[in-house]
């Protein structure tokens, strides 16, 4: 292994486009440099005339804060291509975010040239976690990548957004920010909009998106709409159910009931009586709890 005192104006920081750099880890680096010194050193590689760092950017960062001259870096002779995938692969450990991920996997296609299964191979996983990271990265709207940048979105509410279409990440996210809404709260509302059977229910998680959470909490997510809390929920399907069968019966009576002997003429009336009787009851019943608005 190659170690070497560098300059730190020499360093070309360009992968680091590749990279979240919360002020947080360099603050705490910045801390862990003045106390104890660098502990590892960097990874730079030779490209012309410059060293390329591919590993240390938090670390150099800190050293820049605090004026510091020069770092300890290790060489390593890689292609700019492979400079790239050991972004990822000295990192694979403690892991990198999604978002770099996503990044990484997309440059590595859209400007090197690369097949999905030439990166897989590249960074060493499987060609579907390629596939799906690709995937990801052209679906998310570009105003949440750079949201994502600041560390405001989980991978989990990423995931979710990048379902919806572009427009529609943006007003989530926005419904979410004007409600203080954080963490995999978000990616649950992306959900409900997604899942909303119409418009206006989609309209109505973006206008209430809290009351819409509060709704969902303890359900799975089969529930079909944001706007209706357990027993609403309970009752929409019944009143759903009772009016398919409602069709179904009077298709079938249209069509005839063929020859019945009186006896089962009787046995019909009498459950004909008793599903009138309770099902004008409970109709009713529902029509004077929701105030009498007929729908």
């Amino acid at each position: 292994m190659e170690l070497r005192e560098l300059d730190l104006d020499a360093l070309d920081l360009s992968l680091g486009r590749l990279r979240r750099l919360p002020t947080s880890e360099v603050e705490r680096m910045e801390s862990s440099l003045r106390s104890k010194g660098q502990l590892s050193p960097v990874v730079v590689a030779r490209e012309g005339d410059r060293w390329v760092l591919i590993d240390g950017f938090v670390r150099v960062m800190a050293a820049r804060r605090l004026k510091l001259d020069q770092v300890v870096a290790e060489v390593v002779e890689v292609t700019p291509t492979q400079m790239k995938a050991q972004v990822y692969l000295r990192n694979r450990e403690r892991g990198l975010h999604l978002l770099e991920e996503c990044r990484l996997v997309r440059e590595l296609v859209e400007v090197d040239g690369l097949s999905q299964v030439e990166v897989a191979d590249l960074v060493e996983r499987h060609k579907s976690w390629v596939c799906r990271r690709l995937a990801l990265a052209r679906r998310l709207s570009p105003a949440l990548l750079a949201e994502a940048d600041l560390g405001r979105l989980t991978a989990g509410s990423l995931s979710k957004l990048a379902q919806l279409p572009a427009r529609n990440q943006e007003e989530v996210w926005a419904a979410a920010q004007r409600e203080g809404i954080e963490g995999g709260q978000i990616g649950l509302l992306a959900t409900l909009w997604r899942q909303a059977p119409d418009p206006d229910a989609r309209t109505w998680v973006l206008s209430h998106p809290t009351q819409a959470l509060a709704h969902a909490r303890g359900k799975t997510e089969e529930s079909s709409d944001p706007r209706l809390g357990p027993a609403g929920e309970e009752v929409h399907r019944g009143l759903v159910a009772l009016r398919r069968v409602s069709l179904r019966l009077t298709r079938r009576v249209q069509q005839g009931l063929g020859a019945l002997a009186p006896a089962g003429l009787e046995v019909l009336a009498r459950a004909h009586e008793r599903a009138r009787v309770d099902a004008t009851e409970a109709l009713e019943r529902i029509h004077t709890a929701l105030g009498g608005i007929d729908g």
